[in-house]
């Protein structure tokens, strides 16, 4: 295909048809009815849980105090956005509620009680955004928590930042999706009618950001009132068009759309970005504008309330978390007997059965219809094989087929059919003679899929986990038998002997003679310590011997070698008396019964090293000169008579050593060591 040749055709006009589609009945009654704004409800409940990626982290508790637009979360992952307070009140609760879904499940939610003054965080707007670069454009879009409007939520930020890197070409064409395809809906047309140059300020961002060669504002037909306001609004704009397209649904969606504006049909397996081509709905390009000109985040969206049971059906500015019910009663609801509520359209919405689950910004329609606008479901009949599914789908898949593997329970089977390329767009129910209820089987199967992917995953991770282990488990196994492989070499390569015969040794012979020079080295050790005890021994009796003839050396110095050596409290006395007895005997074996003052004179190695754990010189005195009635066999030794008598009788250890000339500073830490 010659491209250049193929966007001049885009530029003048060319329209092309997508394969399938039908023509519903549109019910767009509230087309003419202006945008309301909703008072402020007495509960906000604001869902963490997101279709895409993890929730976010809560930064907020219990009990504290937000304003409108104040972030609650911080956004987990590449693909999420942080959620902002919708007005001002106090946290009251974080907790599961039910959610808009039809299965009726719970997840987390914050729940706000406001206080009816909906304060408002100050804005920051960017007038000058075109100062800004791409990026901060886009983080500042994310930050703001801007996401895709149009039903599927995705992130714009991340749509935008694929368009403009993904393409080696870059962007060529930005669409601007304004079909509303979708019967009862008119949520978008209103927008355009009423804010038709803020929508087009956003979209100047989004060219300043993508740069693409052509921008086109699709809409439908039968939205005349749009078609103008917005023609009116892009004047003077290039490289701006409105394309009118005929009313086909679903021509709302993404790649149809992109096959009807410039005839390339998008593959399955590929994104519309990769091609050069972006998507946006016409409420996600104002939010964009919300978000950068204004400085104020994504916090309310308009929702079309409409049916045949309500009233009073109203396009309302609802800020996110509203309740349906709260919204039901300010269209004054009516209900009948068996009355459903529908969440988005009657072709893609589904009903639910709790009213008071939250507004999210995917839900664009809350629907009451009466039994004369959509007949209560009928009994199934078996499936005709007309064809007619098949002949409608824009997605060229066969409905049929893959309706008869899910109920069959054959999932791998239902994939080979294309069921994950399946849009739910519902035209195969709505065509289908036997009223088979053929998209809401195929919503059950992509669920029974996503769960079985998701224990897959899990399943795998543990497989990897338990693999790693025995990986990690033969490793070790292979180290132990390398190292007892080493051990039996040593052993073998040690030749331990032999039998008389000259033959090996037997393996019992041979651990008998291990045991036996184990025993022989434990004996060699105790020897060898036993000797080296006696030989320290030795040489401290040696020194204390030393000490004898040499009284000026430290004789104390060698006691306590000794003493610390030889624990044994015979050996301590035996070093006392040893050391003792050169001070004592001169005093009491004199001849002529008289006191030397030399041998009462400490040395002066002794007077240095006085503070030691030394001797007790009065107790061998003691020993050798007192004498018990009970024992007369034991003569007296000559001593001086004139001995304290002190000693004798009060064995008070201090005066004795007085009597002998000790210093009193040596015998009082004498004495204390002692004790």
């Amino acid at each position: 295909m010659n491209i250049k040749a193929q966007i001049e055709k885009i530029k003048k006009g060319k329209i092309w048809k997508f394969f399938g589609g039908i023509h519903p009945k549109e019910m767009k009654d509230t087309a003419s009815i202006a945008i309301a704004e909703t008072k402020i409800p007495a509960l906000i409940t604001l869902p963490l849980d997101r279709h895409l990626g993890t929730n976010g982290e809560i930064i907020v508790s219990v009990g504290e105090y937000v304003k409108k637009g104040q972030s609650l979360t911080i956004p987990g992952g590449n693909r999420l956005v942080p959620l902002h307070a919708s007005t001002s009140g106090t946290i009251t609760a974080i907790a599961p509620e039910v959610l808009p879904h039809p299965s009726g499940f719970s997840g987390t939610c914050i729940t706000i009680k406001p206080d009816g003054l909906d304060e408002e965080i100050p804005p920051s707007p960017w007038t000058d955004y075109k100062s800004h670069s791409s990026d901060e454009l886009l983080e500042r879009i994310r930050s703001f928590g801007v996401e895709g409007l149009g039903g599927a939520q995705f992130q714009t930020a991340t749509k935008l930042k694929s368009g403009r890197d993904d393409c080696i070409y870059g962007c060529r064409f930005f669409i601007v999706n304004g079909c509303e395809c979708e019967p009862v809906i008119t949520c978008n047309d209103r927008l355009m009618q009423e804010m038709a140059s803020e929508i087009v300020e956003g979209i100047k961002v989004v060219q300043h950001i993508l740069k693409p060669e052509l921008t086109i504002i699709a809409i439908e037909n039968n939205k005349e009132n749009a078609i103008a306001a917005m023609k009116k609004a892009i004047e003077g704009l290039d490289n701006v068009q409105v394309r009118v397209l005929p009313v086909v649904y679903p021509s709302g969606a993404a790649r149809n759309l992109i096959r009807i504006v410039t005839g390339q049909e998008v593959p399955y397996d590929v994104h519309t970005s990769d091609i050069g081509i972006v998507v946006n709905n016409v409420e996600t390009v104002l939010a964009i504008k919300q978000a950068v000109i204004d400085g104020r985040p994504l916090t309310s969206r308009v929702v079309t309330v409409a049916g045949g049971r309500l009233k009073n059906p109203k396009n309302l500015r609802v800020r996110l978390g509203t309740s349906v019910r709260f919204l039901l009663n300010a269209c004054n609801l009516e209900p009948e007997y068996q009355q459903r509520i529908i969440l988005g359209g009657p072709m893609m919405g589904f009903t639910i059965n709790n009213i008071d689950v939250p507004v999210t910004k995917s839900i664009g329609c809350i629907m009451a219809p009466s039994k004369d606008e959509i007949p209560l479901p009928t009994e199934e009949l078996n499936c005709l094989r007309c064809g007619r599914c098949a002949r409608v789908c824009p997605s060229r898949l066969v409905p049929y087929q893959m309706y008869q593997q899910s109920k069959a329970g054959n999932h791998a089977a239902a994939q080979m059919c294309g069921i994950s390329d399946c849009t739910e767009c519902g035209c195969c129910s709505y065509v289908c003679p036997s009223h088979i209820h053929l998209t809401a089987q195929f919503r059950y199967e992509k669920a029974v899929e996503k769960h079985l992917a998701e224990v897959e995953r899990r399943n795998l991770r543990a497989r990897q986990r338990m693999q790693a282990h025995d990986e990690r488990m033969e490793k070790e196994r292979k180290a132990r038998e390398a190292k007892k492989a080493a051990a039996l070499a040593r052993i073998n390569a040690q030749k331990l002997g032999q039998t008389p015969e000259g033959k090996p040794l037997s393996q019992d012979d041979a651990i008998a003679l291990a045991r036996k020079a184990a025993l022989e080295r434990k004996r060699r050790l105790l020897d060898g310590k036993q000797n080296g005890e006696k030989k320290i021994i030795d040489k401290v009796d040696e020194t204390i011997s030393d000490a004898d003839r040499n009284p000026d050396r430290s004789a104390i110095t060698k006691l306590s070698v000794r003493s610390a050596i030889e624990s044994p409290v015979e050996i301590k006395i035996k070093a006392i008396k040893k050391v003792a007895k050169p001070l004592i005997t001169p005093e009491i074996t004199a001849e002529n019964n008289s006191t030397d003052e030399t041998c009462n004179e400490i040395p002066r190695a002794l007077r240095r090293s006085g503070g030691r754990k030394v001797i007790n010189i009065v107790e061998p005195v003691k020993a050798n000169t007192f004498e018990t009635d009970a024992s007369p066999s034991i003569g007296r030794t000559s001593h001086n008579e004139n001995l304290d008598k002190d000693i004798m009788e009060n064995n008070e250890v201090n005066e004795g050593r007085k009597a002998n000339g000790i210093p009193q500073a040596l015998l009082k830490k004498s004495l204390r060591n002692r004790r």
